[in-house]
């Protein structure tokens, strides 16, 4: 029973690499290869894709060469999804506004605009307490931010918000609490929280596969489409996926936050530094003390 449980994870995983990876590398390099081979003038010219791949596949060894270029294209796939998977980091840092310094000032300029439009909404929920507007008016102001803009995008101030929010309403810094707090957390909440992270980091990769059909568009202008879709969709569900995610962890602090208090409540789980060495000994179990 348990061989049969290793198996089924092993074939869901690697289903799933395939599907996140291999699939969509695989249509990237064979785009690939047509555009280099086409370029920009004969964008769209099938016979000469024909006569090439004629060329490739033909000689007395027509099926070994046939094989080795199905290997060769799947190598080159697999090096595509990887890349890809490499240039999601940088796509999510630019989505959040983490800038290079040479786009500080634009960066700057965008969170102040944000900030202001922030601050006149902010005056209009003041304005409208009491009132039968003011759900309306917290929409209109949380449409912008959660909590004061500091960052030039609205991902970048979706995904900072849990921090801020939970600073303003716990007094502690969600940064040094977090590791300590997912030790205590249960597979229940664990597991909605690394199924959400991982559905962030999908829609980051496929920005990047954007950032990949950016550049083949180049040589060949048919994969700026393909770019430019595969953006607008990453875009989108990066929106959504970061605030599925913020929306979990802010609630998992909520839920489980009582829980590292008490741990470290100085009344009734004192920590005395003076049993620092004697706890450290009997950890080592007499192994710091030998010698070789």
């Amino acid at each position: 029973m348990l061989t049969g449980l290793v198996t089924d994870v092993g074939r869901k995983l690697a289903e799933r690499w395939a599907a996140a990876l291999v699939l969509p590398g695989l249509v990237f390099t064979v785009l690939a290869a047509a555009g280099l081979t086409l370029g920009q003038r004969h964008w769209a010219d099938a016979e000469l894709l024909r006569q090439r791949l004629r060329t490739l596949t033909s000689g007395g060894s027509g099926s070994t060469r046939t094989a080795v270029l199905l290997l060769a294209v799947l190598a080159a796939s697999v090096a595509a999804a990887l890349l890809a998977d490499a240039l999601a980091g940088p796509y999510e840092r630019a989505l959040q506004g983490s800038w290079p310094r040479l786009l500080r000032g634009p960066a700057g300029r965008l969170t102040e605009r944000r900030r202001r439009a922030w601050d006149a909404r902010d005056a209009a929920c003041e304005a409208a307490r009491g009132t039968g507007t003011l759900a309306a008016r917290e929409a209109e102001r949380n449409a912008i931010a959660l909590v004061r803009p500091e960052c030039p995008t609205w991902t970048g101030d979706r995904l900072h918000a849990p921090a801020a929010r939970i600073r303003l309403h716990y007094r502690i810094e969600l940064t040094d609490a977090w590791p300590r707090l997912w030790l205590l957390l249960p597979d229940t909440t664990r597991l909605p929280l690394a199924e959400s992270r991982q559905r962030l980091d999908e829609a980051m990769r496929l920005g990047g596969w954007a950032v990949l059909y950016a550049l083949l568009s180049t040589v060949w202008w048919p994969a700026a489409v393909a770019g430019v879709g595969a953006g607008l969709v990453a875009r989108r569900r990066a929106r959504e996926r970061a605030e599925e995610y913020a929306e979990l962890v802010e609630s998992a602090v909520d839920l489980h936050l009582p829980e590292l208090f008490e741990r470290f409540d100085e009344e009734t789980h004192p920590v005395r530094a003076s049993l620092g060495h004697a706890v450290t000994e009997r950890f080592r179990k007499g192994a710091g003390a030998r010698r070789r």
